[in-house]
């Protein structure tokens, strides 16, 4: 009788580490097709690193391989506007404008975003990872070192951009920021976007 309640134990932690599945009331309730791999030379570009457009800033928001969360999916989202929802080892790569912006993600746990000043001409990274909390796991965003980001980015895949406004937030209305653009594909498509 102990052996099948260790089981039956067992069985419901496993499922719930990896297939519940948790809906903010600001997240997207639908299957995103953000875990859907960019093309390979677009990928390629971006883990080249180079430095965004004239008048653009970069921003890397990736989710590393940790097993925290592992069934789990969060949008995120740059000032109210919806990215996507990162799959495990993925990233996105995107631009914004020079300035104040927030990198949002949706989480059990209260402050769940973070607000950063892009600059000019520079590349930002953002993690975004889980934490179990008291029902649910939760997801944070935080800024991370050039150095570790990119070595982490390294080995990951491009996620394909969901950028689905019907998922954009209305609670970041008003604030700072004008949200993002999908990152060049490419050098000729960088020169395009420079200002």
């Amino acid at each position: 009788m102990m052996k099948k309640s260790v089981i039956s134990t067992v069985l419901l932690v496993s499922s719930f580490l990896t297939g519940c599945s948790t809906v903010a009331d600001q997240e997207s309730s639908t299957e995103t097709p953000a875990a859907v791999t960019a093309d390979s030379s677009a990928e390629r570009y971006a883990k080249e690193f180079n430095a965004p457009p004239k008048g653009w800033s970069g921003l890397y928001l990736y989710r590393t391989c940790n097993i925290m969360g592992m069934g789990l999916t969060k949008g995120l989202y740059v000032d109210g506007q919806y990215v996507g929802d990162t799959p495990r080892c993925g990233f996105f790569y995107r631009l914004v404008k020079p300035g104040m912006h927030v990198i949002h993600t949706g989480s059990e746990f209260g402050e769940n975003d973070v607000s950063l000043t892009f600059v000019e001409g520079k590349n930002h990274y953002v993690n975004q990872y889980f934490r179990p909390g008291v029902l649910l796991f939760g997801a944070e965003v935080e800024e991370i070192e050039t150095a570790e980001a990119q070595k982490d980015i390294a080995e990951y895949h491009l996620a394909g951009d969901s950028d689905e406004p019907r998922e954009n937030l209305k609670i970041f209305t008003n604030k700072p920021g004008t949200g993002s653009i999908p990152g060049p594909k490419n050098a000729a498509e960088a020169k395009a976007l420079a200002k």
